[in-house]
Formats: C-alpha cells, sequence, structure tokens
C-alpha cells in the first residue's frame, strides 16, 4: 500500500466515512473500511 492510499485509508477509518474509490482491489483487505465505486453499483458496501 502506497503512503497517498494509507493516507486516503486512515482518513476514512478515522472519520467513519464511506471511500468512493474505483481501485477499491487495492482496499479491499481492509475489512473495516466501507467501500463504494459508484461505478459498479448503486449501494455502497
Amino acid at each position: 500500500m502506497s503512503l497517498g492510499d494509507a493516507i486516503i485509508a486512515s482518513t476514512a477509518l478515522v472519520y467513519g466515512l464511506i471511500l468512493i474509490t474505483r481501485n477499491v482491489n487495492d482496499f479491499r483487505w481492509i475489512t473495516q473500511l466501507r467501500l463504494w465505486n459508484p461505478f459498479e453499483s448503486d449501494q455502497p458496501s
């Protein structure tokens, strides 16, 4: 994981946000992180 991705993921976790990204594969292993790819589905997971 790059430093930039780590900062993005940790910010979303700390503030309880949904991470909106097309690059969900780089973050999927973080089980507590809620991800949403708006190009694949209508609902965040």
